[in-house]
């Protein structure tokens, strides 16, 4: 392991269940000297990626939001999607929230979020926070079209148990065969998510869009017109991703 991953191991311990570390425990957790973890500490103050506003105790610094909005500004999925998913919103109205989804290591991440009204009911897929990549119509979506390898490497990096991956096999390739997963409360009780994929023009996927409603108030015509709409919604971000990479290409090949 290179010294650039294990600084950035750093980084990946600041979580939801615990935002500062010292030095000492940095050091504990990943298995270096204190002399190490001091040196790795000391450049991510210097880049700003942490700070320590009490002595000896780290949280996330200043430069992970100014990182943060050069991707909300220049992201090409996110810069390219939310147009689209602004559109769907006002088409869809209150009660509902779209959601832009990418493959984060083996769980997937909400990247943006388009609504009208915030939700009665609380969504906790939000923008930034982890999901795992065995539960709910975003995350399952992105899964049924991984490749083998990747899905093989998925499945080493994660937690999840042998056997729910096996259950999961029929569902795959149920979503796959349909083109979108359908969920229910597997993320918050009471809401429904409704999900398709994000296709590169080889395939592969980039990510997921999704909409969360509540079950109890959609009607079966609801139902199928927000699966409608989810389809339609990645097939317009996906023609608008092939003409900027053709744009892309045009430009660099002129002189």
């Amino acid at each position: 392991m290179t010294t650039s991953d294990r600084v950035l191991n750093i980084l990946s311990l600041f979580s939801l269940d615990k935002g500062i570390w010292t030095v000492e425990e940095a050091a504990q957790q990943l298995d270096l000297t204190v002399s190490t973890a001091y040196r790795y500490f000391r450049s991510l103050v210097s880049a700003g990626l942490v700070v320590a506003d009490e002595p000896g105790r780290y949280s996330l610094g200043p430069a992970i939001i100014h990182l943060d909005r050069q991707m909300r500004l220049h992201d090409p999925l996110i810069t390219t999607a939310q147009p689209i998913m602004a559109d769907m919103a006002s088409e869809l109205g209150e009660n509902n929230v779209l959601l832009l989804a990418r493959l984060y290591r083996s769980q997937v991440m909400c990247v943006h979020q388009e609504f009208v009204v915030q939700p009665r009911l609380a969504v906790s897929y939000e923008r930034g926070r982890p999901i795992p990549l065995h539960r709910g119509a975003a995350s399952k979506a992105i899964l049924a079209y991984l490749p083998s390898r990747a899905m093989r490497q998925v499945k080493a990096d994660s937690d999840v148990p042998e056997d729910v991956w096996k259950d999961l096999q029929p569902q795959l390739r149920q979503i796959r065969s349909r083109g979108y997963s359908l969920t229910e409360s597997e993320i918050d009780p009471g809401m429904r998510g409704i999900s398709a994929p994000i296709l590169a023009p080889d395939q592969s996927v980039i990510g997921s869009l999704s909409i969360a409603a509540e079950a109890t108030v959609q009607s079966a015509e609801e139902l199928e017109r927000s699966i409608q709409l989810i389809i339609r919604g990645c097939k317009l971000i996906e023609a608008a991703l092939a003409v900027r990479a053709a744009s892309r290409e045009h430009n660099e090949a002129t002189p």
